[in-house]
C-alpha cells in the first residue's frame, strides 16, 4: 500500500490554485535487494543468492552499455537509456565537450510494467501537513484550526506562544 501526505501549498505561477491541497508520497520501508531478491525467488528454483549475483553482474556491465550510447531494454521491464544536454555555443567551431552537462539515466517502464504497477498499487493516507506543522489525521488537523491553530493573528500567535500556567517556571 503507498502510503501519501497531504501538503498544503502556495503556488506561485497559478494564484488561483494557491492554498490547495496536493498528495505527496510519505517516506515509507526501503526494500533492498536481499529482499527483492527473497521474493522474486519465492516461487522459483532459483536461489536469492543467485539472484543477486546476476543483478551484480548485470549493474556492472550496465554502465558500459549505456556509455556506449545504446539504449539498454531489461525485457518486460522497460529500458535504460543515457540522457544529456549542453550548453549553447555561437558557431559549430566553439563548442566543446565540456559543455555538455552532467549525464543521468532514464528508465521507462515498459507498458505492461507500468499497468501492473498501476493494478497493484492503492493509496492510504498518512496524515497532512500545513505551514510546517504535521498532523496525524483530518480530524486532528480541524481541531488544531479550532483551537485557532494556523490563522495568522496576533491573538492566535499568542496562544500558540504561551505556555500552559503549570509549565511556567519563574526567573531566579
Amino acid at each position: 500500500m503507498a502510503r501519501y501526505r497531504l501538503r498544503k501549498k502556495k503556488t506561485r505561477l497559478n494564484p488561483s490554485a494557491d492554498g490547495l491541497w496536493y498528495a505527496e508520497p510519505a517516506p515509507g520501508r526501503v526494500a533492498d535487494a536481499a529482499d527483492v531478491c527473497r521474493l522474486a525467488t519465492q516461487n522459483l528454483t532459483l536461489s536469492p543468492i543467485e539472484l543477486r549475483m546476476g543483478l551484480d553482474a548485470l549493474a556492472a556491465s550496465l554502465p558500459t552499455l549505456l556509455a556506449s550510447g545504446a539504449t539498454v531494454r531489461l525485457g518486460d521491464m522497460g529500458t535504460l537509456r543515457l540522457e544529456y544536454g549542453s550548453s549553447g555555443a555561437a558557431s559549430p567551431e566553439e563548442f566543446h565537450y565540456r559543455l555538455i552537462r552532467r549525464p543521468r539515466v532514464v528508465f521507462r517502464p515498459s507498458r505492461r510494467f507500468a499497468a501492473a504497477v498501476e493494478r497493484a498499487v492503492s493509496f492510504e493516507m498518512d496524515g497532512l501537513t500545513d505551514g510546517g506543522v504535521a498532523f496525524a489525521s483530518i480530524a486532528d488537523y480541524r481541531r488544531w484550526q479550532a483551537q485557532g491553530g494556523g490563522a495568522d493573528t496576533p491573538e492566535s500567535r499568542e496562544k500558540t506562544l504561551s505556555l500552559p500556567p503549570e509549565t511556567q517556571v519563574e526567573n531566579p
